[in-house]
């Protein structure tokens, strides 16, 4: 997720060979953030494995123990919207990148180390974790925003996303390979890794990427003074108090604290994302940042699919639930599970492929109905899972689920306002990245507190996923009845 600059595309300069080294600069630091900023990452990537059974053996938590620390501790993703803001509108000595990719690789870095010394007292461990990921977001949307300058100077936004794209999916094959031989070792390896490759990303953009110093944006005007500011209409309000509803309910239900707080947390970010929309700024940045707030927060099309996506995510996960039955169930070694994570992200890129060539054949609804209820299906492998299966299953499920994500990627892209791209997907990034942490407590909650066993937590997520397809008539058809390269009507 990156944070688009209104700026036009400059010209390249006169010498023939200027253009071209900046270019390597951009892409070279694009390419080692992108890296650094997933490979570093505590869940999915290097540091999964390891802390989960750090907390699971070490410090003796249950499934639903470790899948709300995990929600805690990366909660920080939920709010990279504003730190693209705070990026775009606060330099730090002239710097929007460069410098804050310099603190988010310092605070990562620091915070991998401490970790290894308070890793058997879970209120500091958490805490760190927190801040590790603060850094990680401040690094990852430094590096999202010379993405977009990158594409703006040269016209080659697809380029160099494709770039990127690569090689976050070599890092999510390596690193969750990598972390289940890690699992299995002391946990000052994990800690020495994770430090040594994010204060590698910090000292590295401090030496090698040179970055001029940010123009002051233009000041403004009497017209900018006298635009009227942004009133929240009805729906919004509906939605405030649909998420405070639920959020209070949570709360008073014994066992569902966790889940309650969440919802306020998020509620707290959509109400300052909700302040900064009405406030009076004289920050040029900030003002244009509002602009593009309220013509997210006024787009009924962009909230269809913020809709979608929230469900789609917030099916009761199988995520702590199955690497708990892999280990105490069938008994698979640290490095087996880390093996057949990277198994998933394997196929996900061969899949992720096939999308690119099937998108211009088909149009999205079909896609998105055809790749959820393959998604459905494949999840119903995990009812004959056993050692002998795993390795096929988990390869059907890596190439459905990145069929699924790609289409609602896809219909996220379609449906947010001109004008303000990186800003409305950036906020629809953070639904989806609160749902995945949600549907992971819930269904760790589902086993734990409430008994279901493995196999019914799988029908439960298949039937639900299945379920969600009720929902895509209800999706504009302008948005999903054209193919790829079609031009909307």
């Amino acid at each position: 997720m990156s944070v688009a600059t209104d700026r036009p595309a400059a010209a390249p300069p006169e010498s023939p060979e200027a253009p071209r080294t900046a270019l390597r600069v951009y892409l070279l630091m694009v390419a080692v953030g992108a890296f650094a900023t997933t490979f570093a990452q505590e869940r999915v990537t290097l540091g999964n494995y390891p802390i989960l059974f750090h907390l699971k053996n070490d410090l003796h938590f249950g499934k639903e123990q470790v899948s709300e620390f995990f929600m805690w501790a990366t909660f920080a993703w939920n709010l990279k919207p504003l730190a693209g803001v705070l990026t775009d509108a606060f330099p730090i000595r002239g710097s929007r990148r460069r410098l804050y990719m310099v603190l988010g690789g310092l605070l990562a870095g620091v915070s991998w180390m401490a970790l290894n010394f308070v890793r058997n007292d879970y209120p500091s461990f958490l805490f760190v974790s927190i801040v590790l990921n603060i850094g990680l977001v401040l690094a990852s949307t430094a590096m999202g925003g010379m993405q977009v300058e990158a594409g703006q100077l040269y016209g080659i936004s697809g380029r160099v996303s494709s770039l990127r794209q690569i090689v976050m999916s070599v890092s999510q094959i390596g690193a969750p390979l990598l972390g289940g031989w890690l699992a299995e070792k002391n946990f000052g390896y994990t800690a020495g890794i994770g430090a040594f490759v994010t204060l590698g990303l910090a000292v590295f953009a401090f030496t090698y990427f040179r970055e001029a110093p940010a123009a002051p944006a233009a000041k403004l005007t009497a017209e900018d003074r006298a635009r009227p500011g942004y009133r929240p209409t009805l729906s919004v309000l509906g939605g405030i108090l649909a998420i405070g509803t639920a959020g209070t309910v949570s709360l008073l239900t014994p066992g569902m604290k966790n889940v309650g707080f969440s919802l306020f947390a998020l509620l707290t970010v959509f109400l300052l994302v909700l302040a900064l929309a009405m406030s009076r700024v004289e920050n040029p940045v900030l003002f244009r940042a509002q602009g593009q707030l309220s013509q997210i927060l006024k787009s009924r099309t962009l909230w269809l699919a913020v809709g979608m996506l929230f469900l789609v995510y917030t099916v009761p996960g199988l995520n702590t639930a199955l690497t708990f039955t892999q280990s105490d169930v069938l008994h698979f070694s640290e490095a087996k599970i880390g093996t057949l994570a990277s198994i998933e992200g394997a196929a996900g890129v061969v899949f992720a492929i096939l999308y690119a060539v099937v998108c211009s054949r088909f149009n999205l609804r079909t896609l998105i109905i055809v790749s959820i209820a393959m998604n459905a299906a494949g999840t119903l492998l995990f009812l004959k899972y056993s050692d002998s299966t795993a390795y096929f299953t988990h390869g059907v499920i890596g190439a459905v689920a990145v069929l699924a994500e790609l289409s609602l990627m896809d219909l996220a892209v379609r449906s947010t306002p001109r004008g303000c791209e990186a800003l409305g997907f950036a906020l629809m990034m953070s639904v989806r990245n609160f749902g995945i942490a949600l549907s992971d407590v819930v269904g760790s909650k589902l086993m734990d507190q409430y008994h279901l066993s493995f196999t019914t937590l799988v029908l439960v997520n298949a039937g639900t996923t299945a379920v969600i397809l009720l929902f895509v008539p209800l999706l504009p058809k302008a948005l999903v009845l054209r193919r790829e390269g079609q031009p909307a009507t």
